[in-house]
């Protein structure tokens, strides 16, 4: 998605058809005046009914709808299935109140073109001009697939001038690339020409192209439509929506494939999924994100025989912090521990806010001594971070399989820990239960 203040790019038609979806005269008129002020020139009319939503498919042109999540006995949802049952393919977007980040990204994933909230109206004008954008681009690509069937002169004139990637392959070796695809690739036409179709796709989407390229094979002869990753040639990772049919060209059999780049999309629904999976004080994984972790490095560990472990830290003395030195301080505190256990990480570990005052970090391939060391230099970190009040930290590990084949269990054994480094308890085994504000059902606790 475009930032809030990006300069909108210039719509192709004007004035635009604009059609807003709600019962709200004020939201509707805030809409069009941020339309106005992005220099957008269009002609809006309103309908609030499922009836009058129909009738307007039916009967009127449309270049954008912008719709309020909540109508009077239906939602935005219902039509958008509207929508897409006429088999119309106009940009729908969101302008709602309030949208939790999962919903959001499902409702992308069932064809909203976008969504914006009430209180980031700025950006209207910017989501308007991408939605269009991707629309003429399909349709693009939908009339350079057409005018391949019907000649390939005609194909090659037309694939030339739009913005969709075009390739074509017979078998592994590629006949044909547009100059989108050179754009998008970073190769020129002859290095393309001259490359196995295989050298492109990125490792991550190999199997799916194997699986695709075997349905083919199998007989199927419809087009293929599916996201994969490529590599561009300055060894960037890019994501393609890609569209693969057969076609004839120089008299053989051929496959052709259709593609525009939609990485900024992919980069926003991966920004929406680390939000719902961080802890917002902290910015460290949140519990969900520990779990996926630990169940990630135990089929890892499975595999290769080598274990991995766990440190359960304990911010010391935070309630006394925040009576006296306030709330505030006490976040920061909070803070401070987090930027710790992030300098303190490598690549393939897991920090997360476990609980209120409590983290943990996932350490993969590392025994007990190697986590002691690091709980060693987080806690010396910590204690000359040169803020005040002065911080310290209790830290216990446990290490997977030995302590234990859950994460409930490295848990339990690494409190157990803990509470000895506190001086609270003097044998393992006599571990107290873990404090309510612990438990799963805890608001403290960031899932």
């Amino acid at each position: 998605m475009n930032e809030e203040g990006t300069t909108p790019r210039p719509v192709r038609r004007r004035p635009l058809r604009v059609l807003l979806l709600g019962d709200n005269p004020a939201d509707a008129d805030l809409c069009l005046h941020e339309l106005r002020k992005g220099g957008i020139e269009f002609r809006a009319d309103a309908v609030a009914t499922p009836e009058a939503f129909e009738q307007w498919l039916r009967n009127k042109p449309c270049d954008v709808i912008l719709a309020d999540y909540q109508l009077p006995g239906w939602t935005a949802m219902d039509a958008l299935a509207l929508l897409q049952e006429c088999g119309k393919h106009i940009p729908f977007i969101l302008v709602t109140g309030k949208l939790g980040e999962e919903f959001a990204v499902e409702c992308l994933h069932k064809g909203v073109a976008d969504y914006i909230l009430k209180d980031h109206l700025p950006r209207l004008p910017v989501a308007v001009c991408h939605a269009l954008e991707e629309k003429y681009l399909h349709e693009e690509r939908t009339n350079a697939e057409a005018a391949l069937r019907e000649s390939e002169s005609a194909f090659r004139t037309l694939a030339d001038t739009i913005a969709s990637a075009v390739f074509i392959y017979q078998g592994t070796d590629c006949g044909y690339v547009n100059h989108a695809a050179q754009a998008i690739t970073g190769y020129t036409r002859d290095e393309l020409l001259a490359m196995s179709s295989w050298d492109l796709v990125h490792p991550d989407s190999r199997s799916v192209v194997i699986e695709k390229g075997l349905a083919r094979l199998a007989g199927d002869p419809s087009p293929t439509r599916y996201e994969m990753k490529i590599l561009t040639k300055p060894g960037e990772a890019r994501w393609l929506d890609v569209t693969v049919g057969k076609i004839a060209f120089q008299g053989k059999p051929a496959g052709l494939m259709t593609a525009f780049d939609i990485t900024e999309h992919k980069q926003a629904e991966e920004r929406i999924a680390h939000l719902v999976a961080s802890d917002p004080l902290t910015g460290l994984a949140n519990y969900r994100r520990l779990i996926d972790a630990f169940d990630t490095e135990t089929k890892r560990s499975r595999r290769t025989g080598r274990s991995f472990a766990l440190l359960l830290l304990d911010l010391d003395g935070l309630k006394r912090t925040n009576d006296v030195h306030g709330y505030l301080v006490g976040s920061r505190a909070l803070c401070r521990l987090g930027y710790v256990l992030r300098v303190h990480c490598r690549g393939i570990d897991t920090a997360a806010r476990h609980g209120g005052d409590e983290f943990a970090m996932l350490l993969p391939e590392t025994r007990a001594e190697g986590a002691r060391i690091l709980a060693s230099r987080v806690r010396d970190r910590l204690a000359n971070d040169g803020e005040q009040p002065p911080l310290s930290v209790s830290i216990g590990a446990a290490v997977y399989p030995d302590d234990g084949d859950t994460l409930e269990k490295l848990l339990k054994t690494a409190e157990a820990a803990l509470y000895m480094m506190k001086g609270q308890i003097s044998e393992p085994s006599t571990a107290p239960e873990r404090p309510a504000r612990r438990k799963a059902h805890d608001p403290g606790r960031t899932m």
